[in-house]
């Protein structure tokens, strides 16, 4: 209701005590169903951050020697995924055999592609998981898709306009990403892409087909001469004419590649670098244990065995306990879990909690390995 001053004296004193009476008339009046309304920051909030959205898998082609292109398509109410930043991943669960698993893969769709409803991913057959994807994951499969996460992209406030990428293997995926979003116009950086492989057949991408004037692509081939391919390592005669005062370095492949060219980069004076972490796997136990892991969801109580050179992720696996995992590296805390009692070993290069979270007693069980009997609180994974 609104209030007009009245010209009459004493007349606003009235209307004003009889102010109360006619709110409670217009109370009664009005209906009792809850008003509707929608909210365009709430839709894209939604639409940014959807959670877990069920994809099927629709097409699977093969590429490389050991790897496989993998389209997923959405199965969300609005038929999209999750928009992204190139060069960041997604975390894929389904039930296999005996176990639920996750696994985080690097995409290799663009940005646009996520808002038609399509996700891509490019897996090698290693591991499990990428394993049953491969081979017996059939056309129309279900999986579980968590939203695009990780900090391995492009940033004009942190990152100078010239990338100099170097992959290996199954690590370009995220460049592959990377380029089609400088192609689409999504991104706007120029990218010099030095990639590893062990032969011509191992090449997971063609040059040609990426290549512009932003773009350029240096294959570089480890067991085998070819024509117009540089042979051996990406070393740092390799690495050196393409570094400038405006390149900021990313690289993304084995473990064995980062030391052996973070080696190579210091020797160039470059000391800053971006590196995409690799999943923790299991650790060496001279004698290995297995301990009793009591594991809480809610009201939820759950027991199992854990072995002490494996993740209480991987406990929680194989228990086929739809536990919260993204990264599985110990960066994103996503698995974030209260620890009630027992003792654990996490390495000191994989532990990114937080103080607080140190000093109250909570962990990351996917970088965390069981020394004794342990009792954990998890979050409930919302499917």
């Amino acid at each position: 209701m609104t209030f007009q001053r009245s010209p009459i004296p004493g007349e606003d004193i009235r209307r004003a005590m009889e102010m109360p009476a006619r709110r409670r008339e217009l109370i009664e009046q009005s209906s009792s169903q809850l008003p509707q309304a929608s909210y365009g920051v709430n839709e894209l909030a939604a639409s940014l951050h959807p959670g877990i959205v069920r994809a099927r898998i629709s097409e699977k082609r093969p590429a490389g020697v050991d790897c496989c292109v993998i389209t997923l398509q959405s199965l969300g109410k609005d038929g999209r995924f999750a928009w992204f930043r190139a060069g960041q991943f997604i975390t894929l669960s389904a039930e296999v055999g005996d176990s639920f698993i996750s696994r985080p893969y690097s995409l290799s769709s663009s940005p646009k592609q996520a808002l038609e409803g399509i996700y891509e991913i490019t897996v090698q057959k290693k591991g499990i998981f990428s394993r049953w994807l491969i081979e017996e994951a059939r056309i129309g499969e279900i999986v579980l898709v968590n939203e695009p996460s990780g900090d391995f992209y492009h940033d004009s406030l942190r990152d100078h306009d010239h990338i100099l990428a170097i992959a290996g293997g199954s690590g370009v995926t995220p460049f592959v990403a990377m380029m089609k979003a400088i192609r689409e116009g999504s991104e706007d950086f120029r990218l010099t892409l030095l990639y590893g492989a062990r032969t011509l057949q191992h090449l997971l991408l063609k040059p040609e087909e990426y290549e512009n004037e932003r773009i350029r692509v240096i294959p570089v081939l480890s067991d085998e001469q070819s024509e117009g391919y540089f042979y051996g390592f990406i070393d740092r005669t390799v690495i050196a004419p393409y570094l400038d005062d405006d390149t900021t370095v990313f690289m993304c492949g084995p473990e064995a590649m980062y030391g052996f060219t973070a080696h190579e980069l210091a020797e160039l004076n470059v000391e800053h670098f971006r590196r995409e972490r690799n999943s923790v796997g299991n650790r060496s136990v001279d004698e290995p244990q297995i301990f009793r892991l009591k594991v809480h969801v809610r009201d939820e109580v759950y027991e199992m065995l854990a072995r002490s050179e494996e993740t209480l992720i991987t406990a929680l696996e194989r228990a086929r306990i739809p536990a919260p995992v993204r990264c599985k590296n110990g960066v994103c805390g996503y698995c974030h879990s209260r620890l009630i009692s027992g003792e654990y070993f996490v390495d000191e290069k994989n532990d990114f909690r937080r103080e607080a979270d140190r000093k109250f007693g909570y962990l990351h069980p996917c970088v965390c390995y069981p020394l004794s009997d342990m009792e954990i609180e998890i979050p409930i994974l919302d499917k």
